[in-house]
């Protein structure tokens, strides 16, 4: 794997010690991403350099890493501590670009969610849930961290249920419709 990152990091201008805020300013693909993830893995205090930039003030750096930061947490969830999902989910509240949005909505998924979530992150998903205008990749992902939270605190459930029950399909995408109909599925099973 050290060969292979070696080669794609010389490939792709990535020095071995690496100055991943430089290297979060360009323009990313998804191959470029990937090399970024295998390089904050492997090089030391590498994600914690990473994490720190999904918060920084140039945008597009803190969209970028927190691409990467999703990336990681899909693969290696137990690098995150309670401490990092407290200041994403802190960040939920203020944050404006919607790329940088979903990073911490998709990062919080992947993640197992502490028994207490803070009553105004769970009404900023409520929110970010109905609102036909919002990146439906945020309404979506609202609704599912909604739905994990449920399954925490049980309380929340018939709530969740009234929002979804009560909204008109035609105002929402076929992305939005579909996972509205899978987690009422999972709401009346349970």
């Amino acid at each position: 794997m050290n060969k292979l990152l070696s080669k794609s990091a010389k490939t792709n201008g990535i020095a071995s010690t690496i100055n991943f805020r430089e290297q979060l300013k360009n323009p990313a693909s998804l191959g470029y991403i990937e090399v970024i993830v295998q390089s904050a893995l492997t090089e030391s205090a590498g994600f914690d350099e990473i994490f720190k930039l999904s918060f920084d003030s140039e945008t597009d750096v803190a969209w970028r890493a927190g691409w990467v930061c999703d990336k990681i947490s899909r693969k290696f969830p137990e690098l995150f501590t309670s401490t990092h999902i407290c200041k994403i989910a802190d960040a939920l509240l203020i944050v404006k670009h919607y790329g940088v949005r979903r990073g911490f909505l998709s990062i919080l998924n992947n993640l197992t969610l502490p028994e207490e979530i803070s009553v105004e992150l769970i009404n900023q998903l409520f929110e970010w849930l109905i609102l036909p205008k919002e990146d439906v990749s945020a309404q979506v992902l609202s609704m599912k961290l909604l739905y994990k939270i449920c399954l925490i605190q049980p309380d929340f459930k018939q709530e969740l249920l009234a929002y979804l029950d009560n909204i008109s399909p035609e105002d929402y995408t076929p992305g939005f419709n579909s996972t509205r109909k899978n987690i009422l599925k999972l709401l009346n099973d349970k």
